[in-house]
């Protein structure tokens, strides 16, 4: 059993759940039972939800109640019983806090804003907070009547959890004009004010049937008016450019209210807007909204140019800059879609691409219209331009571009796609015919590349490494206990809306800070990004016990926003090092031979039991050299003397393949002799030491890999490049963190366990060396 509070800290007028869940109970087991609580309402929720696992044969139920505080404060319930197959189970206590929001003014509106006298409008009034038994006081405002209606509404904000309370009141006014309503107070606080016109007549809306149209053509505009009879003699005010003519046609509206049409003919191109009309008085009223219409030139329809521009040649990395769109077209615009699907800048985690919801143009005006762009939606300004020296129909539109890494950035690819009616008329031998069809036409946009440039260099601080922000840093130890010099796994993130793949992490190995106290590794893994954080992985050693935290580390980025570079920290992280020494550390920067070049010859120690080869790092003495240059032998000499210059041909080829083919027989030889010293490694001291030495060496000479820290991801580049299984690097992977675990641990190792790890290091060899054959 196990009970929940959900969440356990809310808002007074707000709701809290509790959740019960019972694991394998019967089904006549009974509604849990809550300890009431003085200042809570605590009432069951829905009916019990059962899930059961298939699997494992296990069956939950939840139950649910809804807790209502009545008041602030911390409330403590004691217990939740449930009575089981026979036993009483009990969870318990649970702590919920109901905090009371500060009162605030939320928002206030009153609809319609206007009216006819005798008519009434719903004002609505909000506050953020509750106050138990308060309502808004209403001042007495001349001429006008504020009732309330009904009880107060209670609403959450999603994303802070504060409870809106919402006061409805009917509003209605003596006669006709134009009412201020302001002086209303909840518990002192003060609402904006509203307004609310009472007319003689309300026009409640104007539309064209067909805003886009040629020259020539005609449009209905239909205006609809309450309070004004059928017969009325009111005419819509249109530019000179339009002919406008009041027409009769049956349109349903609702009741009390007319329908007024005009058929409206441009006799030139280009946009306008139609405002007002003209009353029976001679008087002119607003439209709610002016009517939009946009002509173009007759002719055959289609898209005439479709091009884009960036506002500026350059920017630098991390700022965003805006390209803007133009899209000439001609015909009856009746659906627009752009498609960024193949554009060369969309799609790449190092370019941000966000539409312009609001673009705005000055000195030019356009009707906003949504059109589809991609799986969302783009608002587009439709309007005319010139192109040609012609009017024609346009539309503009913007996207803006966030580029994170520097180069040239290549804008082309967009495309844009327009369906277009197109009317025809045909006039001969008495008769005349009209046709339309709907056509569809794309394009692709013709953009100029853009220059990308890296932040200024001059005043980049040394541990700059090109990150754009603003960021965010944060680290993370796999663990806050260690010895001295045992392996710590250092996880670091970093968060902004402009990390992408580009992005380095903050060079460690240059921090005084850390260095300082910690053996930072020059390896560094990860680089996984997820959403807008990538994530990097480091291994440092702590120094000695005296350690006591790790510090916090800078990242610096530089602020497109602010034009100047930052640097933020992450927290300090505190750690207890116990004392302890580090082992075959040094064998970690043994450098695996390259075939191509020699390396000198090694020197070495004559004893009793012959040459000692040369060390492998502090411990380990059996690698050796693997190829070194031999210098002319006497029996050369012999030959350049008595072969002439066809031996001296055929000793200098001969020595050149000898060189070729012998480093590679070396090494498998050394890597055979590694696998032979596994039979004496069980004996002794330092077994994970030795262990670990052993089976880096292999793998650095199996996979020709670089000295330093072997970090996973470069591990399993390694055998991916080799075709090797996965599996294997897996196996490698479990074997050296078993050795670094086991290096820093007190106690003797068992023999079984060394023969069991011993055991398991030679299949693996074995395997790897199958791959190699």
């Amino acid at each position: 059993m196990a009970a929940q509070l959900q969440p356990d800290e809310i808002y007074l007028g707000t709701q809290a759940l509790l959740v019960v869940q019972v694991t394998n109970a019967p089904v006549s087991t009974p509604w849990p039972v809550v300890d009431p609580v003085p200042g809570l309402r605590i009432t069951p929720y829905g009916s019990p939800s059962l899930i059961q696992d298939l699997l494992s044969g296990t069956t939950r139920r939840d139950y649910r109640f809804v807790i209502t505080p009545d008041r602030a404060g911390s409330f403590r319930i004691p217990a939740v019983s449930v009575q089981a197959g026979g036993e009483t189970l009990k969870r318990g206590p649970l702590t919920l806090r109901v905090l009371e929001a500060p009162l605030k003014f939320h928002a206030a509106r009153i609809e319609p804003e206007e009216i006819l006298p005798g008519e009434s409008a719903q004002l609505a009034v909000s506050y953020q907070g509750v106050r138990s038994g308060l309502r808004p006081v209403v001042p007495d405002i001349p001429g006008v009547t504020i009732q309330p209606s009904g009880p107060a509404r209670m609403d959450v904000t999603q994303r802070e959890g504060l409870p809106i309370t919402t006061f409805t009141f009917t509003v209605s006014a003596g006669g006709v004009g134009t009412y201020r309503i302001e002086g209303i107070t909840f518990d002192g606080v003060r609402a904006d004010a509203v307004t609310l016109t009472v007319s003689p007549f309300v026009i409640l809306g104007a539309e064209a049937d067909n805003p886009s149209l040629a020259v020539g053509a005609a449009t209905t505009v239909r205006v609809v008016i309450k309070g004004l009879p059928r017969n009325s003699a009111v005419r819509l005010v249109v530019p000179p450019a339009l002919q406008c003519t009041p027409v009769h046609r049956p349109y349903p509206v609702p009741a009390g209210s007319s329908a007024f049409s005009f058929d409206v003919t441009p006799t030139e191109p280009g946009a306008f807007a139609i405002s007002e009309i003209q009353l029976p008085d001679g008087k002119k009223a607003p439209l709610p909204k002016p009517v939009a219409l946009t002509v173009y030139q007759g002719g055959k329809g289609g898209i005439l140019a479709c091009r884009g521009r960036a506002r500026s040649e350059q920017s630098v990395v991390g700022e965003p800059f805006l390209v803007d769109y133009e899209v000439f077209f001609r015909g009856d615009l009746i659906g627009a879609g752009i498609d960024p699907s193949q554009a060369s800048f969309t799609n790449k985690e190092h370019i941000r691409v966000e539409p312009v919801l609001d673009p705005a143009y000055p000195g030019w005006q356009g009707q906003p219209v949504q059109v589809r762009y991609g799986q969302g939606r783009i608002t587009v300004l439709s309007g005319t331009g010139e192109l040609n020296g012609q009017k024609e129909q346009l539309l503009r539109f913007a996207l803006k571009i966030t580029p994170m890494a520097a180069g040239e950035l290549p804008l082309d690819g967009l495309r844009v796609v327009l369906a277009i009616q197109v009317r025809e008329e045909r006039h001969g031998a008495g008769l005349f015919m009209s046709s339309s069809r709907t056509e569809q036409y794309d394009q692709i946009a013709r953009t100029p590349p853009h220059r990308v440039i890296d932040p200024p260099g001059i005043t980049a601080p040394p541990l700059y490494r090109g990150a754009v922000g603003p960021c965010t840093f944060t680290t993370e130890l796999d663990r806050t206990t260690a010895a001295a010099m045992s392996p710590l796994t250092l996880t670091m993130k970093i968060t902004g809306e402009g990390v992408g793949p580009q992005f380095n992490p903050p060079p460690l190995t240059e921090v005084p800070e850390l260095t300082r106290g910690f053996d930072v590794s020059p390896t560094v893994g990860g680089g996984e990004i997820k959403g807008n954080t990538i994530t990097f992985t480091q291994v440092i050693r702590p120094r000695s016990e005296a350690v006591k935290e790790l510090p916090a580390l800078p990242l610096v980025y530089y602020d497109y926003r602010n034009k100047k570079y930052e640097t933020v920290y992450s927290l300090p992280i505190p750690i207890q090092v116990t004392p302890g020494s580090l082992v075959g550390a040094g064998a970690m920067e043994v450098r695996s031979p390259n075939p191509a070049t020699a390396s000198p010859p090694a020197p070495t120690t004559a004893g009793a039991g012959g040459p000692m080869p040369v060390a492998l790092g502090a411990n380990y003495t059996v690698l050796g050299e693997v190829a070194r240059s031999e210098p002319f032998g006497v029996w050369m000499i012999a030959a350049i003397l008595a072969g002439g210059p066809l031996c001296i041909a055929l000793t200098w080829g001969g020595q050149r393949l000898y060189r070729q083919r012998r480093p590679e027989s070396q090494i498998r030889r050394r890597r055979r002799a590694l696998m032979a010293s596994l039979d004496t490694l069980g004996s002794g001291g330092d077994f994970f030491a030795r262990l670990a030495e052993v089976l880096q060496a292999y793998l650095r000479l199996a996979f020709d890999l670089p000295p330093g820290e072997l970090s996973a991801d470069g591990l399993a580049r390694a055998f991916q490049a080799a075709g090797i299984d996965g599996r294997l690097c897996a196996e490698a992977q479990d074997l050296l963190g078993v050795c670094d675990a086991g290096r820093f641990a007190t106690g003797a190792v068992a023999g079984d366990e060394k023969d069991r790890l011993l055991q398991r290091t030679r299949t693996l060899f074995a395997e790897i060396e199958k791959n190699h054959a």
